[in-house]
């Protein structure tokens, strides 16, 4: 009888045991989560306890009268529940998924419902088990034997009115009253009447006390649904001496005062967390796509880098400088002040430093740059078009020093470094 209650589609549940049949729902789970780590027991735990938990559901709307669709807010829950306890979840997504389940339960919970019944623990229903009211017991009444006593209009006319007499009854009694007969057919008369007087109050005694029995049910019926609306007992003597049970009943007194407010509050309460968790879900989800995002931008800069050091040939000359061959654009990098990323010179609209606009050697020969940047690295870079990279590159083999951007530069012992690279080898030796 403790299994059919929970199975059974057609009754009737209130909030507090759909809240409780949750809450044993999520328990549960954690158990077989902590006992049986990541095993086959946690899906079979959870593909029991989730069309338990959708029944009570559809059992508390059957109350409230509502759409038996909304049952899936309480099983989505405790299912992805069960299977975040599977795959090892983070405690705080665990967290979540347990309040916004509290939260849709309690939604469901704090509905009122729409005509008073009664309830065995918080159901009602076909499996309910019955209960005897007070009052309502029928006693069993014994069967008496009663005398068929004839009606006085149906007996023989013969038996009270015949009042002659044959000699022989004269013999037989010696003498006879006169009125010996007709004193006998009244008494027997009046017997006969009290019977069926007696009989008929019997009758109607009994009618009586049935419906007595009948109206007692029905008393006692409408005082115990009363009594269910009624505030519960509280010994104040065991409550100060700290009775758990007596303050459970005080509590639930003063919810049955503020009954209205509470499923008021209640009401606000969950909508206030599953707004909470939704926006919560909805940024966590935004994180994680968005960091998967900046991890692959990052990925294709890391490649793009790789890429294009791997297409530059760059060799370090004595004084701290370096040349590059990007293609055939050659590049002169030095590490120069700190600061951000920007553009120091722009040739095309002679914009900038006026000192980054020429590359000039100890013999006067000046090159123009077409772009000097700083970069993030602050290292400082001037790009010179192909057709000066020749002249430039044989420049700072052949003299012996050159300013740019305010920097002065050493070109001693640069010929002896340029020649160790072929691409700049090729260069000097065209």
């Amino acid at each position: 009888m403790f299994v059919k209650p929970l199975l059974c589609r057609d009754g009737r549940d209130t909030g507090l045991r759909l809240m409780i049949i949750i809450l044993a729902a999520f328990l549960l789970l954690t158990v077989a989560a902590i006992v049986f780590p990541a095993s086959v027991i946690n899906w079979v735990v959870t593909l029991t306890i989730m069309p338990i938990v959708g029944l009570s559901a559809v059992r508390r709307l059957n109350d409230v009268n509502k759409s038996i669709k909304l049952a899936m807010v309480c099983v989505v829950p405790v299912g992805l529940f069960g299977i975040l306890t599977y795959f090892m979840a983070p405690l705080g997504a665990l967290a979540g998924v347990f309040l916004f389940g509290l939260a849709c339960g309690g939604y469901l919970a704090f509905m009122p419902a729409k005509s008073k019944i009664n309830y065995v623990q918080g159901y009602n229903g076909p499996s309910m088990v019955p209960v005897s009211f007070a009052g309502s017991v029928h006693h069993r009444q014994e069967p008496v034997m009663k005398r068929r006593v004839m009606p006085v209009h149906t007996m023989p006319e013969s038996t009270f009115s015949s009042t002659e007499i044959t000699d022989d009854e004269v013999n037989f009694t010696g003498s006879v009253e006169p009125d010996s007969f007709e004193t006998e057919k009244y008494q027997l008369n009046d017997d006969v009447v009290q019977q069926a007087s007696s009989e008929q109050t019997d009758a109607h005694m009994d009618h009586d006390v049935d419906e007595k029995m009948e109206d007692d049910q029905v008393r006692s019926f409408s005082t115990s649904s009363a009594r269910s609306n009624q505030p519960l007992y509280v010994d104040q003597d065991a409550l100060h001496s700290g009775s758990i049970t007596e303050l459970a009943k005080s509590w639930l007194n003063v919810a049955k005062l503020h009954q209205q407010k509470l499923i008021l509050i209640g009401k606000i309460t969950a909508a206030i967390v599953a707004a909470g968790l939704v926006v919560y879900l909805v940024s966590a989800l935004i994180s994680v796509f968005s960091g998967e995002a900046t991890e692959q931008t990052d990925h294709a800069d890391e490649m793009i880098n790789q890429q294009q050091a791997s297409s530059r040939q760059m060799i370090k000359l004595p004084d701290g400088f370096w040349l590059v061959l990007d293609g055939d654009v050659l590049i002169v990098r030095w590490l120069g002040d700190r600061g951000d990323a920007r553009r120091l010179w722009h040739l095309a609209s002679a914009i900038g430093d006026k000192t980054c606009a020429n590359l000039e050697f100890n013999d006067g020969s000046r090159y123009r740059p077409l772009t000097v940047d700083r970069l993030q690295d602050s290292a400082t870079e001037a790009r010179f078009t192909p057709l000066d990279k020749d002249a430039i590159v044989n420049n700072v083999a052949l003299k012996g020093s050159f300013k740019l951007c305010g920097y002065e530069f050493s070109l001693k012992g640069s010929q002896a470094t340029l020649m160790q690279n072929p691409q700049f080898e090729m260069i000097l030796s065209q």
